[in-house]
This record gives C-alpha cells, sequence and structure tokens, in this order.
C-alpha cells in the first residue's frame, strides 16, 4: 500500500464532495433534509470508488487500508472543516453511509491477476 497516494486521493476525495455540497447549498439545492442527503452519500461512495480505481490495490489487505484511509481523512477534514459551517453534521445518518461506502469502494478495485498466456 502506498500511503502517500492513498492520503492524497482521500483528501482529493473529501475536497471534491466539500466543493459538491457547497454548490449545492449556493443553488439551495441541498438544506440537508430529503433525499438530497442521500443522493449526496451515494455520490461519494460512486467518487470513492473512482479513485479508489486509480489506487488499484493489488490485495483486499490493500484495499482495506486505503479504505480506513478514506474514512479516517474524511472525518478528521469533517470534524476540523465542517463542523465550523455544521455543528450537527455527525448526526447525519447519510454521512455514515458514505464513510461506509468510502471504507468499501477499494474492495471492489483490486487488482485482478493476468490470465497465463497459452
Amino acid at each position: 500500500m502506498n500511503w502517500k497516494r492513498g492520503i492524497g486521493f482521500a483528501v482529493l476525495l473529501w475536497v471534491i464532495m466539500f466543493v459538491l455540497v457547497s454548490i449545492l447549498i449556493a443553488f439551495k439545492w441541498y438544506d440537508g433534509t430529503g433525499l438530497m442527503p442521500w443522493i449526496v452519500a451515494v455520490l461519494g461512495g460512486a467518487v470513492a470508488l473512482i479513485l479508489a480505481g486509480y489506487l488499484r490495490p493489488a490485495n483486499a489487505g490493500a484495499a482495506i487500508g486505503y479504505g480506513i484511509t478514506f474514512v479516517i481523512i474524511s472525518v478528521l477534514l469533517d470534524w476540523l472543516v465542517t463542523t465550523r459551517f455544521n455543528a450537527e453534521i455527525f448526526r447525519s445518518v447519510p454521512l455514515w453511509v458514505s464513510y461506509a461506502l468510502g471504507l468499501l469502494a477499494p474492495l471492489l478495485r483490486i487488482r485482478k491477476p493476468n490470465p497465463p498466456a497459452l
């Protein structure tokens, strides 16, 4: 597992989602209620899946390591930055679902071995 790449992609994931939610809030499409938080959670999982594809973990251990890195960095940055705008953010169930999706996304991107040539 490449820790620098893992941390870099975890920060990138958080920045992408922070900017996306900020844009949705600016256009008054997101207020933290209704279906939109769930849509954003699924989008966060999709972004994590795409970024995990660039990491290409070699095995399940590396994939879990990347997933844990995604979650730790996201929780840390949400605690440091996002709570300044929304002190109740950690009470949001969709947020925890998005963390779970970020944890599991690298498992779907494990590098498959090349089949033997005939």
